[in-house]
Formats: C-alpha cells, structure tokens, sequence
C-alpha cells in the first residue's frame, strides 16, 4: 500500500482503547480488502488498553499517527484525513466489520454516479437487525421518536418514527437517497471534503456526522444508502464495557445536538435556540438523574444479595 502512486481509497479509522473491536475491524478489512489500491490509516486517541502498541507491532503497514490525548473523534479523524491520500475517503468506525463485496461496492457506486458525494452500506448488529441509520434530518420530534428513544421502543410503528428512520425503505435492496447516513461506516469523495470540509471539530463525538451530511448536502451533494450490503457495527459489545454510561457521553450527546439546531435550524437572534437549549438541558438532567438511580438500585440489590 506503499508507493508514489496516490490511492484510490484512503481508510481513516480513529481508535480510542478499542481493544479486542480493533482487532476484530483490521482482521475484517484484511480478509475483505478492495481490490483497488487502498491505504488505512489509524488514528489512535493516546489508547491505554495496549490497542496502539498491538497495532505498531503486528500492522506494520498501515499508518499510525499517534496522538498525545484522546481529542474526540472529529479531531481525530480530521488529522486522518489531512494524512490520506486517496480520491475517496472512508470512514470506519473501530467497532466494524465490513463483509464481503462492502467496500468494493461502495467505491463503484461512486464511480458510477459522478452526482453522489457519499455513500454508505447498511450497518447491522452481530445478529443482523439494522441499525436504522439512514435516516432523513432530524426534527425536533427526533428527541422523542428517535432510534432509540422511549415512543419507538414502545410504539415502533407510529408515522414520526417511520418517517424519520426511512422505514418505507425496509426490505429495500436497491440504492436509495438519504439526508444522513452514520460515519461508522460512509465513503466521501475527496472533492466532497475540499468543498465542504470535514467534521466540526467544535463537536466531539455526537451529532458530527449528521452535522457533516447536512453541510455535504448543502454543497449540491448527494448521500445514498447500499441496502444491499452491510457492515456489521458492535455498538451493543462496545456498550457492554461500560457498567454504567459515562456523564461525559451524555453531556456531549445534548451539547452536540443543541449545536447542531443552532447551526441548520436557529440562528443567533432566534429565540427557539434558547428554548431548545432549556429542553435539551431538561433531558439531559433526566436522563443522568435516571441512570444515577439505576446505579443505587443496582447497588442495593448486589448489597442485598450478598447479604442474603
């Protein structure tokens, strides 16, 4: 993968103590890699978990740019891009596996349609159910009928919901137009990013890629869904780790959403960005108010198991 010859696809993976994930994305990409001439370069946000030195030691080949700290993903995968050198880029998240034929297909659809920007195949969980992340913008009725959010789980069928997560495409097989597809896995042309630039480096993690994909379409770009590929996406194992969710995470999740409104939906002088900052603040507080008590019940029941 070497050489004075630019490649044609650059794949920038950003790690963050991935672990055993890592491993299982190299192994995928390795067993499946496209045929055209390709780089991968890893992006390590200074992992403590021995995932940066197990890739110095058995991927020589790839490029490993290490960071000093861990600053974010958009950060991250922005030094990424900045050392590619591919036509197209393609962002893979550390906890994927592409499948056989994904990544081939993403990069000939592309070549097949000079009007499409981005594109994306169909990520699913280790036991195939989609993860339903072709999606139209989101609305404020998203923070209620959201992939995963309270009214979905108990009322999947209901009209906001489907609208919002595309479902009159479920069991679709050819290519569809989306607003926004999720950067776990999404192939982005060069030109795309020179126009448009990569992520806001003003989010961390959350909302970026749909703060990306609303900026692509903005610039007169396309974004398709590959429902007739997948990648599967570990979201649910890398969740496992965690014991409880990190305050962080949900902190970063509500201030990336409430930047997101402001930017594409409320400028400085609309009052509905204050109003959606005090509901976004409202939800945040319940949703750490709720896990703090799921702690103390979890608490109280290993204390009563152990004592009896």
């Amino acid at each position: 993968m070497s050489g004075r010859i630019a490649p044609k696809l650059s794949i920038v993976i950003v790690n963050y103590n991935g672990g055993e994930l890592l491993k299982r994305c190299l192994t995928a990409l390795k067993r499946y890699a496209p045929k055209a001439h390709h780089e991968t370069v890893i992006v390590d946000n200074a992992s403590v978990d021995g995932s940066r030195e197990w890739v110095r030691q058995t991927w020589p080949d790839l490029r490993l740019i290490e960071c000093e700290r861990n600053l974010g993903l958009t950060v991250g995968f922005n030094r990424g891009v900045g050392s590619a050198r591919g036509e197209i880029v393609l962002s893979l998240d550390s906890d994927t596996e592409v499948t056989e034929g994904a990544v081939d297909a993403m990069l000939g659809f592309l070549d097949s349609s000079p009007n499409v920007g981005a594109c994306g195949c169909t990520l699913v969980y280790p036991d195939g159910t989609p993860q339903r992340t072709a999606r139209r913008f989101p609305s404020p009725w998203a923070g209620l009928f959201g992939r995963r959010a309270l009214l979905t789980r108990i009322w999947p069928n209901n009209r906001f919901s489907r609208r919002y997560l595309m479902a009159e495409h479920d069991g679709d097989r050819e290519p569809f137009d989306v607003d926004t597809l999720s950067t776990a896995c999404m192939a982005v042309r060069r030109a795309v990013i020179d126009k448009v630039g990569a992520y806001d480096e003003n989010y961390f993690v959350y909302w970026s890629d749909t703060d990306w994909c609303q900026r692509i379409k903005k610039g007169g770009f396309r974004i398709v869904s590959l429902p007739g590929h997948i990648v599967i996406h570990n979201e649910n194992l890398k969740a496992r780790h965690r014991k409880v969710r990190r305050t962080r995470m949900v902190v970063d999740f509500h201030r990336g959403a409430y930047r997101y409104y402001a930017n594409h939906h409320a400028g400085p002088r609309n009052p509905m960005r204050y109003i959606a900052m005090a509901a976004l603040l409202g939800r945040a507080a319940a949703v750490l108010l709720g896990d703090e008590i799921a702690r103390l019940r979890a608490t109280v029941r290993a204390t009563a198991q152990r004592s009896g």
